[in-house]
């Protein structure tokens, strides 16, 4: 669609009709000077221009064209009131020389700053102050016009821009005599500026509509006897039947209701009778037609322009105007208006591409001067036709509308944002009618889904109902079930996840989170009989996954355990088989569950969260138990035992719940991960010390199958031969096979003990990529001599080193099967050795992950219960982890959790608070005696935190213990002397530094 510089003719804004669009006047310029001096000499002017009455001049005007608004008006105040208080002389040559000749130029705002101060001028000169007839009688009415006509009037061959620029300065100057409201005070007056109007629109058809704009904004000033007569000569030259013809006819009738309208071309545009021909009127570039249009009478059009005609704001104000007939009437008007003109017209099959842009565009303003005037009209908008094009325009970015139709969604979206009463119509619309059900699939885009979210427990009933309503009876179209109920699962689940609160809200009301978790889980468990071909089982798992994403979102949220377990509670699992025996040990969960949530309701803060995260426990696991979860039974008594622990304050409670938790972040779902973390931040007080062994031993496991075997108890024969090939291929493939899962574009600090310098670390690993590769061409190789023997053949590149065959007959039928059976054997080897090689990979990728989710929850623990001596002995299994770990990520996750530690002992560090020296030094040593073990800058890093942390602790208890913490950093470091263990140089840096900053405070605290 070409780009057309836009341009307009008057000072009202650009959707009436503006003459420019240029930067915006009424803004400062972003990142200008200093501000210029506003005191402005406001003496008259003097009749002659010398020297310095042209610096004083220039400095005027130069203000009065500034974009600055502040600028503007004092530049003007100064001119107005200097040049009323001078002569008729100085006034005349200012008028003639400098002001009508200033409206053509399109520099910054000069047109609004010389148009500002001509209106002043000729309110003085011909309103009531009559300065015209008292002080300045040489200029006349007539006069000054004239002086506008000859100062916009272009001689010669001139320039288009140039010749543009004189039809607006004029334009502009007949809109100051308009806006001075002058005209009607003589009855010679109006037709002299009508003349100098309809000559415009008439000789430039680009000036139409900006002439029509003036002609409408003198209306209300004129009377309704002047107004008749206007629209009388308007619709005799032949322009009634125009876009500017409409305008003005219907701001005729709202000004004056009893005016006497010409019988031509109508009487009221927006009658039934008269729409098919306004819809062809407003159509414009109707010359690109090729329909039933294509014969009538079109007069000249302007060129394509994105700008919208004035005359639409007019309907649109006409269209929600309810004084004057009831709201029936006037939405059975606006109806067939949108209907005929809009729908049928701008987006009939024979319209245009730019057509169909207006189109959009008209649907973008009245979408929201409907939603804020009378917003039953909003609904009419979405018409056949329209929503056809904006589903097909929207759906590929390769549409020549793409962008239009998408800024159509947009409005669409910003409309039910600020005025939410929409949301039930606007998606009604949508989805239906004229919609498609799955409407975003569609268009490619999340239109439905952002208007869901401004659902609230008012509303949320009906929406749910709305959704679902179109996808439970689908007999008749029975392959499009499954997509349409797809759909409906995403509908429901965005619905849930975005609810947001609202501030009214009665006690029948839900909210969309309690509504749409119950309709997911009602799904994918329930047998639903109002589903009409009943839901399947792919469906149903599209729920479940649904719905395990919906608890992973919202048990973010504060105070939604509740729901999640009311919706769990609600449940019946008709569609999921269970024995009687599970089905026991589900209502015995269900009822205990019931307990522990009104065991919330009455009990403290503490205790309640207690309960609440048990319960939240329990709704989880019910949930796994009806996916078919293998150990969920065993989970459901382990909870009732933790519960029973908790209730009865009984030892051993946390070691139970850790167990649990372990089991059910082992699984790579988000939800059960995010349940786990948010009840381990509920219990982290309550974690003995035994419970954290529980979960630190698991970051030792070994990241092969025989650490997957450990820590998931699988029963593998072929594990041990595995893991001892692996031994002895030593740990050269552990690190090649890890840098195929991270990639080889990664770079990282070596974190496995290794002593050597950079070119010894480069020949290694370029030593393990030849381990690497061997082992796979042997297998290749292998494979060549299999085939070879069973075929009687050999490679291409061995036929000097193969024996000649005399052999040429052709092979029996039973030689054949023979061949045959060979063939598949050797290549049932391949894939069983393949098969392997993918095994071990995925079990070490299985114990990665899971260390991945222990340290998340070490991670809320150090954060929670930085000050619990408890927390102390997570340091070494931490340390240990950074050393030992073939995956990079983890190991930087282990050290941010240590980089955590510190900085939340830091904040909780007291001195009041008790500590057992003895066995805090010992660790002190330990660390030190840990940290010897690996040479890498990032591992020395992490002793460093560590060791620091506890030589924090014990300065804190008592600053005495610094005899006893440097005795061991000098004994680590008379060590590393020695040449008996190898540290980094930060491992003592930051001891020192450490020990320096005490030092300081220790003297400022003396020195004051």
């Amino acid at each position: 669609m070409g780009s057309k510089r836009k341009r307009g003719a008057n000072k009202a804004g650009a959707s009436n009709g503006q003459p420019q669009k240029r930067t915006k006047p009424n803004e400062a310029v972003a990142n200008s000077a200093e501000p210029k001096s506003l005191d402005l000499d406001k003496s008259p002017f003097a009749d002659e221009n010398n020297t310095e009455n042209r610096k004083r001049e220039a400095k005027i005007y130069d203000l009065l064209g500034s974009l600055d608004n502040d600028e503007r008006i004092a530049a003007a105040d100064a001119l107005i009131t200097g040049l009323l208080a001078g002569s008729e002389l100085a006034l005349k040559r200012h008028l003639e020389k400098r002001l009508f000749r200033g409206l053509a130029s399109s520099r910054n705002a000069s047109r609004l700053g010389f148009s500002l101060v001509i209106t002043e001028i000729i309110r003085q000169l011909f309103g009531s102050s009559e300065l015209a007839k008292t002080k300045f009688s040489g200029l006349t009415f007539d006069a000054v016009l004239e002086l506008l006509v000859e100062a916009t009037t272009t001689g010669g061959h001139v320039a288009g821009q140039e010749e543009r620029d004189h039809f607006f300065g004029r334009l502009f100057g007949l809109q100051c005599f308009v806006e001075a409201q002058v005209l009607f005070e003589d009855s010679t007056r109006w037709p002299k500026v009508l003349e100098l109007l309809l000559a415009m629109a008439h000789k430039k058809v680009w000036m139409r509509s900006h002439c029509g704009w003036v002609i409408v904004e003198c209306l209300p000033q004129m009377g309704q006897k002047r107004a008749e007569a206007a629209l009388k000569e308007f619709a005799d030259i032949g322009l009634g039947k125009t876009a500017e013809g409409v305008g003005i006819w219907l701001r005729a009738r709202s000004s004056y209701p009893g005016i006497k309208l010409p019988s031509k071309p109508w009487t009221d545009p927006l009658s039934p009778a008269a729409l098919p021909e306004v819809a062809r009127v407003l159509k414009e570039n109707v010359a690109n037609d090729n329909g039933e249009d294509a014969s009538a009478p079109k007069l000249k059009q302007s060129n394509w322009t994105a700008q919208l005609h004035f005359v639409w704001d007019l309907i649109l104000e006409t269209l929600s105007d309810s004084s004057g007939a009831d709201k029936k009437n006037m939405k059975e008007q606006a109806k067939l208006f949108w209907t005929t003109v809009i729908d049928d017209g701008l987006f009939s099959k024979n319209a245009s591409d730019g057509q169909k842009f207006r189109g959009f565009m008209i649907f973008q303003k009245y979408i929201h001067g409907f939603a804020s005037v009378e917003k039953s009209l909003a609904k009419e908008l979405f018409t056949r036709n329209l929503m056809k094009c904006l589903i097909n325009q929207a759906a590929k970015e390769d549409r020549y509308l793409h962008r239009a139709a998408l800024k159509t969604l947009q409005s669409i979206e910003k409309s039910v944002e600020a005025h939410p009463e929409l949301l039930i119509s606007v998606v009604k619309e949508l989805i239906g009618n004229h919609g498609l059900y799955d409407f975003d699939q569609r268009t490619s885009s999340k239109t439905v889904e952002n208007i869901l979210q401004w659902v609230t427990p008012t509303n949320s009933k009906k929406v749910l109902k709305l959704l679902r309503e179109p996808v439970l009876d689908l007999k008749k179209t029975p392959d499009d079930a499954e997509k349409l109920r797809q759909a409906y699962a995403d509908y429901v689940f965005k619905m849930t996840i975005q609810a947001k609160a609202s501030a009214t809200t009665t006690s029948d009301d839900k909210s969309a989170l309690e509504i749409g978790i119950k309709e997911l889980a009602s799904c994918a468990y329930s047998t639903q009989k109002e589903f009409n071909p009943p839901l399947s089982e792919k469906t149903r798992d599209l729920f479940r996954n649904r719905l395990s994403s919906a608890f992973s979102k919202v048990t973010k949220q504060d105070n939604n355990m509740t729901y999640l377990c009311d919706a769990v509670k609600s449940v019946e699992p008709t569609a999921v088989s269970m024995s009687e025996d599970i089905e026991a040990e589900r209502k015995v969960a269900l009822k205990a569950m019931t307990k522990l949530l009104k065991a919330q309701t009455k009990s403290g803060d503490s205790t309640s969260n207690l309960s609440a995260g048990l319960a939240l426990l329990y709704a989880t696991t019910l949930i796994q138990l009806y996916d078919g979860a293998p150990d969920a039974l065993e989970i459901l008594s382990d909870l009732e035992a933790c519960s029973e622990k908790v209730k009865g304050k009984e030892e051993g409670a946390s070691e139970l719940l850790v167990g649990i938790l372990l089991a059910l972040v082992s699984r790579q779902s988000p939800m059960l991960r995010q349940i786990s973390e948010q009840v381990f931040e509920v219990f982290a007080s309550q974690i003995s010390s035994e419970a954290l062994q529980l979960l630190t031993e698991n970051l030792v496991a070994e990241e092969n199958s025989r650490g997957h075997q450990a820590l998931f108890e699988t029963n593998d024969e072929d594990v041990e031969m595995d893991d001892a090939s692996d031994d002895d291929s030593g740990r050269s493939n552990v690190d090649s096979d890890d840098d195929e899962e991270i990639g080889s574009d990664v770079e990282f600090t070596t974190l496995n003990g290794a002593d050597a310098d950079e070119d010894e670390k480069s020949d290694d690993e370029g030593k393990d990529e030849e381990e690497e590769d061997e082992p796979e061409d042997a297998k290749l190789a292998a494979l060549d001599d299999a085939l070879a023997k069973v075929l009687n053949s050999h490679r291409l590149d061995k036929d000097q080193e193969a024996e000649t065959s005399d052999d040429d007959s052709d092979m029996t039928d039973s030689e054949m099967l023979g061949l045959d059976e060979k063939l598949v054997e050797v290549f049932r080897n391949r894939i069983k050795t393949s098969n392997k090689k993918d095994e071990k990979k995925d079990a070490k990728d299985t114990v990665i992950l899971f260390k991945h989710r222990v340290l998340d929850l070490l991670g809320i623990y150090v954060k929670q219960e930085a000050s619990n001596d408890s927390a102390l002995t997570l340091l070494l299994p931490l340390l240990e982890l950074v050393r030992t770990t073939t995956a990079k990520p983890l190991s930087n996750k282990a050290i941010n959790i240590l980089s955590d530690f510190s900085k939340a002992s830091k904040k909780t560090r007291s001195k009041d608070a008790e500590v057992d020296v003895e066995s805090q030094i010992k660790l002190l040593e330990d660390i030190h005696q840990e940290a010897s073990k690996d040479y890498s800058h990032a591992f020395g890093k992490a002793a460093s935190t560590a060791s620091l942390l506890v030589a924090s602790n014990l300065w804190a208890a008592d600053q005495e213990n610094i005899d006893r913490i440097n005795a061991t950093y000098a004994q680590t470091f008379a060590d590393c002397q020695k040449g008996k263990v190898k540290l980094q140089a930060v491992f003592f840096s930051d001891w020192v530094n450490w020990g320096m900053g005490h030092a300081n405070n220790s003297n400022n605290g003396a020195g004051e």
